[in-house]
């Protein structure tokens, strides 16, 4: 194992903290709405907050497990930096696909595959090299039989490897949740910030 490559245990471990801190970003404008109740801070702290931190924690959720540097790519192992450090997934014992979308900074769809072995190591797929990767080892796997790895419609369809109007559909209803949940959550904390 590569020196700066870490177990899966203190991958999973590590995301946990980061994840939690995430959460706590998401939760704080609703903290600094009962300190305000408490008068320790201004009534307004909680709509700062969730202008703030509470946009942050949603965005570094969606982030967590994305590759942000390949460090090496084989026929059996993809090996990535990650916001959460060093990351190795086995392509040889995938358990599961799936296909994130967010809107990126031009306001246009950006599509992660997350990958999750059987150790329970998570990796977003971003680069072109690393998705390659995974198709060969999908298609040595034989993803299609029972008994192998789930590979979501949306996934095989990013992927090349189903019909491309999953990726387009998964795409609009994501997007919409997305929008829908950030609407409501900051309606909900103007509504207790005015209360």
């Amino acid at each position: 194992m590569h020196s700066t490559e870490m177990t899966p245990s203190m991958v999973r471990s590590r995301a946990r903290l980061v994840g939690s801190g995430a959460a706590f970003l998401i939760l704080s404008p609703f903290v600094a709405r009962m300190l305000a109740l408490a008068d320790l801070i201004p009534v307004g702290a909680s709509v700062i907050c969730a202008l703030t931190g509470g946009l942050v924690g949603f965005l570094l959720l969606q982030v967590l497990c994305e590759e942000t540097g390949l460090v090496r790519c084989s026929m059996s192992r993809v090996t990535a930096r990650t916001l959460t450090g060093v990351r190795s997934v086995d392509l040889t014992r995938i358990r599961g696909v799936r296909l994130h979308t967010s809107v990126s900074r031009g306001g246009r769809a950006s599509h992660t595959v997350v990958v999750r072995d059987s150790n329970g190591v998570r990796i977003g797929l971003t680069s072109v090299r690393s998705q390659r990767a995974l198709v060969r080892a999908l298609r040595r796997t034989n993803a299609d039989v029972h008994g192998g790895p789930h590979v979501s419609l949306a996934a095989r369809a990013h992927l090349g490897l189903g019909d491309r109007w999953h990726r387009t559909l998964h795409t609009a209803i994501t997007l919409l949740l997305q929008v829908i949940s950030i609407c409501l959550y900051l309606s909900l904390v103007l509504k207790l910030a005015g209360s």
